[in-house]
């Protein structure tokens, strides 16, 4: 399940980078090169976690959220007049869900109980 969520959350950042330009009505290339790079960043995670290269798919979740998570808080607290919408609200929230996700473990297992012989 887990490389499902990396696609989607990688198509989701995308789909933000390309929202700043609709909204501005005017191309913003650093908004879009940005959030392409990572987006694809995140979709190529989705494929190892498929092909389970976990740790791979890990590092490379955790390279791109990081950086999504970090400019995007970055821009919230910095620039709140200008960068305050809900556009980067929405990416900081998946953000922080994404990361939520990468370390949830993949199965809890029972604890076996000692049985009488």
């Amino acid at each position: 399940m887990k490389w499902l969520l990396a696609i989607l959350y990688g198509l989701f950042v995308i789909w933000t980078g390309l929202l700043r330009g609709i909204e501005a009505q005017a191309y913003k290339p650093n908004s879009l090169w940005f959030c392409l790079a990572m987006g694809l960043l995140c979709i190529a995670a989705g494929y190892l976690f498929r092909l389970n290269k976990t740790a791979a798919a890990t590092m490379t979740s955790l390279v791109a959220v990081a950086f999504v998570l970090f400019f995007y808080l970055y821009c919230f607290t910095c620039k709140p007049a200008g960068d305050a919408t809900v556009r980067v609200g929405l990416v900081i929230v998946a953000s922080i869900g994404f990361l939520a996700m990468l370390f949830l473990p993949a199965e809890v297992k029972a604890c076996q109980q000692d049985t009488p012989d």
